[in-house]
């Protein structure tokens, strides 16, 4: 099958450039994408419609999220919560100055034990344990936070890049399973065709060098400037056939991707 597939490319690239001296090639987006939740829920919100022009980063839908905002409320109000570092400092500041002035007066005089020395620094030691354990359970108390914010994360769904709105598979208040698509985004502002050139008529090709496309715009065909994007570095064997791909400008929407073309040679 895939042979046949091969035979018939070849044989409409050489009849294409025979007649024409084009080769054929189909049209797309520079950028589409069926794209969806990472985790299953109900959808609460729609905040597009199709049709729509819409910015990278921008909110597209989101799921039903009373209960990770509840958990990131209160989360942020344990992880902003420093009281129990500020005192085990200020504890643990209290024994120190207490260990460091009775250990002076140890070595500078007979009225303190080795014992008492001993018990300040004890306790000294402790309340600076404290404090340490008091440091790693609030940056706990931070990751949490941050957990919980990107769970929350989740239950919204971003536009990936600057596109249209294509299509949306989904409505409001129903269920959708983790990874499933339910809203498809192109942006069609610039387009590429591809096309399979005969080995020998791409020897001129360079990437970066400019390209005359002729386009279907639907009543009638369109000529186009295009800039080679990316020239196959292999030859298919069976067709001898290069790939070539092309983006063109497509700002005024005169091509709909999808549509056929033509790299013109002459």
């Amino acid at each position: 099958m895939i042979n046949h597939i091969k035979a018939a490319l070849f044989v409409s690239a050489w009849a294409s450039f025979a007649v024409a001296g084009s080769f054929d090639g189909i049209t797309e987006p520079i950028e589409q994408a069926k794209i969806g939740f990472t985790i299953p829920g109900k959808i609460d919100s729609i905040w597009v419609k199709e049709g729509d022009m819409v910015r990278k980063g921008d909110t597209l839908m989101n799921l039903v999220k009373t209960e990770d905002e509840l958990r990131v409320q209160v989360t942020k109000v344990t992880a902003g919560d420093v009281s129990g570092v500020v005192s085990a400092k200020a504890k643990m500041d209290t024994y120190e100055k207490d260990y460091k002035a009775i250990k002076k007066l140890f070595e500078t005089s007979t009225s303190i034990s080795a014992e008492q020395v001993w018990e300040k620094e004890l306790n000294y030691n402790v309340a600076k344990a404290e404090w340490e354990n008091a440091k790693v359970n609030k940056s706990k108390d931070t990751l949490e936070y941050n957990l919980a914010r990107a769970q929350l994360d989740k239950q919204f769904l971003i536009a990936p890049f600057d596109g249209e709105i294509v299509s949306i598979s989904k409505n409001k208040s129903e269920s959708v399973e983790a990874l499933t698509p339910v809203l498809e985004i192109a942006d069609v502002r610039t387009c590429r065709l591809t096309a399979y050139i005969l080995a020998n008529k791409t020897t001129g090709f360079k990437v970066g060098q400019q390209v005359k496309l002729q386009l279907n715009g639907g009543n009638r065909s369109l000529i186009k400037k295009g800039k080679i994007e990316f020239i196959s570095p292999l030859v298919d064997k069976s067709s001898m056939l290069r790939t070539v791909k092309v983006i063109f400008d497509n700002k005024d929407h005169a091509v709909k991707p999808g549509v056929t073309g033509k790299i013109l040679l002459k």
